[in-house]
Parts: structure tokens; sequence; C-alpha cells
């Protein structure tokens, strides 16, 4: 070890026995700046080279005194030891208050100086182990203290002994205090805790103790604001001598995001296993809805064959087959109108609709279950003629459907009203409220009624028949109409009320309240049939509907002349121009469109243009896409004998261009 001293007196003599006695300790690792002179001792200063300074107090040029207050103000840690003979009690009190390290005497004290030197190097070098260990403490403990606050730790400490819990800041930033509100109490910090939350950290407070295991538990903490926080705290009990706990810390961490995302997984897991739940259940439904029917059509159907039954009874039977196959076709068409919903490709015209009528053309269409049930059927409009714009069919379909729903869950002699409200003021728009005396709705599943394959008893014994799509279908067709629909219910067996609210056309006028007891009036009109004398070519890949097609028109009066292929119609077609031609759209080798396309590059030489309908399948047809190919109408399967007369009547009674 190298020890540079500075060496202060004015007598040589002096200096030279320090020197010495200085030597045979250290031998060859001490070195000496001897200063005489004020010069000297301010560039000494100035260079800093000096482990340790040794003064006189007397000296010529400077009092010792000022060199102990000089050296300790700019080098504090240097050791200062005054090595005199013509200082007293005084001074060397004095001197020590300025910083000195040790006095010793002159005379025949030299040794005593080494032992001087050595105690001050000593402290010197504890003192500045102490004081790099002290930064290097500092230096982790502000790494720790970084790290804490990036990782969002909290710390805690609790004496056992006193019953003391000490936190860091972040400790109570994630309990939603104050800096340096806690007080220390275990009291406080359980007021903090969730109160169903404090048995858990009770347990797992004696679990870890009786099982000399660490702790950890998950608990919610309530911040002064109400809003609830998760925190995972974790920690380590220390024991004594005796295996008696007296210590335990630890650290906390907040988890609230972690529980939000747990939380919002299982409700996504609960929702996707009810969804699949919902699904088989419609699934079940639904075929049991597909399949009933079916027993009834075919098990007529054999036995009409098989038997010969007389006229009436045949006709009774097949008004079971017809009633089953309409009961069939509506779930299949339900199912269809969810598939056209979902992928957007519901067909939707925009006109202007006597919302009226469609409501009288729908009360027309229950008559026979309400007169079944002696339903008491109510209608209330206080206005002649109520316009909306929008699909006349479809809003046909939501009320037709209501209305169906309200009489089906009625029991016999109940009650039903249908209500017209206009509200030409602010809102401008109407309401219809369709209400009945029936079943109603439970609470818990009052928020579900309009989400698709849900019903409140999908069980096999329920009562009603259904799919579970009607009222989804109508809330969807009536948001197409920038309206809404809503469902109230006082709960079951109070009956239900639905009401359905859209944007109104037109101002309305006139007054009038009917009442309806059973089936007294009729708001359709009749159908005349105009087909007699008609040509009509008639082109289906599929035998049984084309033979069911030819009765039909025959039967109407049309001469009809009929083919399955495309290529066949087009040999007919160059020789015989047909009044009406009728083509499926989905056949082999040549399709509806490719046919109609060729027709027209033939019937360049006819005076008139060929009028024609188009029969579809497919349940994503577009009806545009029909139209542009040149069809004046289109008619979806399975057909509705009565409507394709409709449409036959219709464009041939009116000039259209093609």
């Amino acid at each position: 070890m190298s020890i540079h001293i500075l060496l202060i007196d004015d007598n040589p003599n002096d200096r030279f026995l320090a020197a010495r006695e200085l030597k045979l300790k250290f031998a060859q690792g001490i070195t000496f700046d001897e200063i005489t002179n004020e010069e000297d001792f301010e560039q000494a200063l100035l260079t800093g080279n000096l482990d340790l300074a040794v003064t006189d107090n007397k000296l010529l040029w400077i009092e010792g005194l000022t060199v102990v207050k000089k050296i300790k103000d700019k080098y504090p840690n240097c050791p200062v030891i005054m090595f005199t003979d013509s200082g007293s009690e005084e001074i060397a009190v004095e001197a020590m208050k300025a910083g000195l390290d040790d006095y010793v005497l002159k005379k025949q004290h030299y040794r005593r100086l080494v032992v001087a030197i050595e105690k001050c190097l000593e402290q010197k070098r504890i003192k500045e182990e102490y004081v790099a260990n002290q930064k290097l403490l500092y230096e982790h403990q502000e790494r720790f203290r970084v790290a804490q606050d990036a990782a969002n730790l909290g710390i805690w400490d609790w004496d056992l002994i006193t019953n003391t819990i000490t936190w860091n800041d972040n400790h109570e930033r994630l309990f939603g205090l104050e800096i340096g509100s806690f007080d220390g109490r275990y009291e406080t910090f359980i007021n903090c805790v969730y109160n169903e939350d404090r048995d858990l950290i009770s347990q797992a407070l004696e679990f870890a103790l009786e099982n000399n295991s660490d702790f950890y538990q998950e608990f919610r903490v309530v911040w002064s604001d109400n809003s609830i926080h998760w925190i995972a705290s974790k920690g380590h009990f220390f024991y004594d001598d005796s295996s008696k706990a007296i210590r335990a810390s630890g650290i906390i961490l907040d988890i609230t995001d972690r529980k939000e995302r747990e939380v919002a997984q299982q409700r996504y897991t609960e929702e996707l296993v009810q969804a699949y739940s919902v699904q088989d259940e419609f699934l079940s439904i639904a075929s049991h809805e597909l399949r009933t029917p079916l027993n009834a059509i075919l098990g007529w159907t054999q036995l009409l064959r098989k038997y010969p039954f007389d006229e009436k009874t045949r006709n009774q039977r097949l008004e079971v087959i017809e009633r089953n196959l309409k009961r069939q076709q509506g779930v299949v068409e339900q199912i269809l109108d969810i598939s056209r919903l979902k992928s957007g490709q519901m067909q939707f015209e925009r006109k202007v609709v006597d919302l009226k009528s469609v409501i009288e053309g729908a009360i027309d269409s229950t008559q026979l279950p309400v007169r079944a049930k002696s339903i008491s059927l109510e209608y209330v409009c206080n206005d002649s003629t109520v316009e909306v714009l929008g699909d006349k069919s479809k809003l046909y379909q939501v009320i037709l459907n209501l209305l169906s729903n309200a009489i089906k869950f009625t029991p016999e002699k109940g009650t039903v009203k249908v209500c017209i409200d206009v509200n030409r003021n602010s809102e401008n728009s109407v309401q219809i409220s369709i209400s009945d005396t029936g079943q109603g709705i439970s609470d818990k599943f009052l928020p579900y009624v309009f989400e698709q394959f849900r019903q409140e008893d999908g069980s096999r014994t329920r009562t009603h028949q259904g799919a579970g799509l009607g009222l989804t279908i109508a809330r969807k067709l009536i948001e197409m109409h920038g309206g809404t629909i809503e469902a109230e219910s006082q709960g079951v067996n109070q009956g239900a009320t639905f009401t359905i609210r859209l944007p109104l056309l037109n101002k309305v006028t006139s007054t009038e309240n009917t009442t309806i007891q059973g089936a007294n009036t009729n708001y359709s009109t009749l159908k005349n049939s105009l087909l007699k004398g008609l040509k009509i070519l008639v082109v289906d890949d599929e035998t049984d509907t084309l033979d069911l097609l030819v009765m039909l028109l025959e039967n109407e009066g049309a001469t009809v002349t009929a083919v399955n292929s495309a290529t066949q119609a087009l040999q007919i077609l160059q020789t015989n121009k047909p009044d009406i031609l009728i083509s499926d759209l989905i056949m082999p080798d040549k399709d509806g469109y490719m046919l109609l396309e060729e027709a027209k590059t033939l019937g360049l030489q006819w005076t008139e243009p060929l009028k024609s309908v188009a029969i579809s399948g497919y349940a994503n047809e577009s009806n545009d896409k029909i139209m542009r190919a040149g069809f004046q109408a289109s008619i979806s399967k399975p057909i509705e004998p009565d409507e394709l007369v409709d449409i036959i009547n219709f464009i041939t009674n009116n000039s259209l261009d093609i």
C-alpha cells in the first residue's frame, strides 16, 4: 500500500525524526512532502496528492489551526494529526472542532505518532469503504425501486411482535391510498379489503403458519371511490430459534386486468356453451317441426292412394296435407330468411305501403284460429290511411307473425288487441301494438325474446309449435324499415305486448274503430281467373313440378305446352310463340337465363315481345338479376297456385317494357 503524507513543520530535526519513525514502520510504502512555507502548502492543496497530513501547531508562517481548517475545507475525508509541543488543551479542543483527527505531543512521542497515523488511516479506510458501500447500496435500492415501479409491485413488511405493518409508496397506491397515509395497523389493512374476501386472507395466513409455507392469496380491495381492484399478495414468514413467527414480508401486484380477462373468458365460454346448447335445441326443434308435418303428409298420401274414400273425406284429408305442407313451408322460409338476413341478400322493396291494409290482411288471415279458440280480437285504428315507406310483403310477414304468436299463446276465450296509434307531431311516426292475455314472458327470458334459436320452452314437452326464428326475423325486418320493436310482459300468465314503431310517410285522416268477435270481416279481394284462352309454354326439368303446373294452368282455362328442357322449348319457340313463357331458372345444359336470352334472338320477328315468368328454387336468387335478364316476374318454390295465377293475370293485362 502506498501512503503519501504532508509533513508540515518548521523544525528540520522534528521532520527528520518523524520521517525516520514512519519509514521504519511503513518501509518503502511511504512518501513525504515536507512543507516549510505557505507557497508549498498552497501548492500541495492545489495538487491534492495526500493521504494524510501531520502539522505542527506553532509555525512561523501560519497557525496550525488554520492549516487544519484549510485542509478539512478542501479535503474533508483527509485525516489531519497535530504533532506539536507548543499546544494546550484549549488549542486541542478548538482543533478537534475544526476536524482534527488526533493530537500528539512531540516530546519523546514519535512512536506515538506512528500509532496515531495507523489509526487515522484505518479509520479513513473504514469510512471510505462505508461511503462506497452506502453508495452501492443506494444504487441497488434505486435499481430495485425502478424495478418495483416498472413491475408495479408493492412491498410490505409485518412485524409480528409489535403487530405493525410497513408499506412502500407503491403498496399504498395499489390500495388507492394517499402516499404516507397508511398507519401501519392490521385493522386498517383489512378494512381496505372487500368484505367477502377478508376471511380468505385469514385462512391463507393460518394455513401458511401451520404448514411453515409461503403465503399467497388473491383478493379484492375497495378504493375510496368505491372502485374494486384485484390484488395478488405473496409473502414469507421468518421464525426465531424457538420456531415462533416473528416477522413476515412480501409483495403485492395488481391483477385487475388479468381477472377481467378471466371473467371475460369465462363469460365467453358460457356464452359459447349457451350458443351451442341453443343451436342444438333449435336443430332438435327444427327437425321436429319439419318431420311432424311429413308424418301427416306421407301418411294421408298413402292412405288416399290405398283406400277409396268418399269425396268429402278425401277433401278433408287433402286439407290436412295442405295445412301440414304450409306448416313445413313456414319453417323452411324462416330458416331461409335468417340466411338471407345474415348474408345481406334479403330482397327489400321501398314503396309507399298502406299499413292499415297490411294489418287488416294479417287479421283476415288469422280468422280460423281466432274462431277455433273463441278469441276476442279487437282492432283499433283512428285513421283511415296510414302510409309508410317499405316492403309490403315484409311488413305483412312481421304483423302476421306477431298476431299468430298472440293467438297461439292466448287461451280459449282470451283477448288479442291490435292498435294503430299515429303521432304526427315531433316524431312523425306510427306505433302498432299487439297485446294478448296469454301466457306472458318470464323476466328471465324477456331480454332474449328476439334472439335467434331461442324459445322460453324448448323442452320435449312444450305445448306450442315453432322453430324460434319468427321474432328474430321480425326485429331484423323492422330495423330494415328504420323502426324498432320491443316486447313487454308483467310475467308468466300476465300476457304480453309487442310494440312496433315506424317512421310515418304521410299525414292521415278520418276515424274508425273496429272490434272483431271471431271472424266478422273479410279484407281480402276475390281473385278472378283470366287465363282462359292463353297459350302458355312451361319449362321445368322436374317432372312432378311440370305435372303440377300443367294441371293448375289447364284447370284455369289455359292451353299449356310442357317440356323438360330449354332445348325443347327453343325448338317450339322457333315455330310457335306462346302468350306466356314460364321457366325454371335452374336446369341442366341450359338454364332459364340462357333460354330467355336465346328466345329474345328468335323473337326479333315477333310483333310483340315474349312475356315471361321465372321459377326460382334458390333462397338467395336476386330478384334484380331476374328482372335484368328480361323476366317480367318471378315466383319462388314451393309455388302457391293463386299467386302464380295472379302474376300471369297481371303481366297479361299490363303492357311492360322488356
